[in-house]
């Protein structure tokens, strides 16, 4: 009886583990699918990010967004928000959110977009915080200007940027009437924390940076520097 009961706890944490470890390579995925996007977009000069809204910004989401459907078209995504203390330009260790719409409309295809939104203002991050954003309603979104050397400002009214690259038949991704929101089971889950909070992540340091979040994070800190590397590399 007591080799059964033995047998059985076993059975039961070999299970456990795998299915911890499953759910961590699927987080850890959305990170490297940041890391891999942000790569991407500093190396094309037709796409790239401006130096100057990198270090304006407070903070970025990288999401991973799918489109499709007939008739009723379903849009939702996954992915990480990363915020950047204005004083110190440290950035905080990744945060899990995730993103929703539904709409109706004559409409047929599939597409994936891979997107990189610089929040602009500290209301935007807030709300993020606090609940959730659906873009275009809560906060104003825009395409991007791109260029690396780009010095214009933002217009008014817009709280968040879009860059990104698309995939599929609908020839273009809708943003506006997105929900975007903290996707609280990935994140204690990931973290190992129950109860943690978007907030406690980004700016209450209760959780470290994670060691597959490093690449990224260092992509980011050294974006000028990068920057100078390709142009060099591009005159040879």
């Amino acid at each position: 009886m007591r080799f059964k009961n033995l047998s059985l706890i076993l059975i039961f944490l070999i299970t456990y583990r795998i299915g911890f470890c499953e759910n961590r390579n699927r987080y850890i995925k959305r990170i490297k699918i940041a890391e891999n996007l942000l790569e991407y977009m500093l190396k094309q000069p037709d796409v790239g990010i401006p130096l100057s809204l990198i270090k304006e910004c407070y903070g970025v989401i990288f999401i991973r967004q799918f489109k499709g459907g007939f008739l009723l078209a379903g849009k939702g995504g996954e992915g990480i928000v990363i915020a950047r203390n204005r004083e110190t330009g440290e950035w905080s260790p990744p945060g899990f959110i995730g993103s929703i719409e539904v709409s109706f409309g004559w409409q047929i295809g599939a597409q994936m977009a891979d997107l990189v939104l610089l929040i602009m203002n500290e209301y935007g991050l807030n709300m993020l915080l606090n609940s959730k954003i659906k873009l275009g309603a809560d906060i104003g979104i825009a395409a991007g200007p791109v260029g690396r050397n780009f010095e214009g400002k933002v217009a008014p009214g817009v709280g968040i940027l879009a860059y990104g690259k698309s995939k599929g038949i609908f020839g273009g991704i809708s943003l506006e009437g997105g929900v975007i929101f903290s996707d609280e089971k990935a994140n204690e889950e990931f973290y190992g924390k129950k109860g943690l909070k978007l907030k406690d992540i980004l700016f209450k340091k209760k959780v470290e940076v994670p060691k597959e979040a490093k690449k990224l994070l260092q992509l980011l800190k050294d974006y000028e520097e990068y920057e100078i590397v390709i142009e060099k590399e591009g005159k040879k």
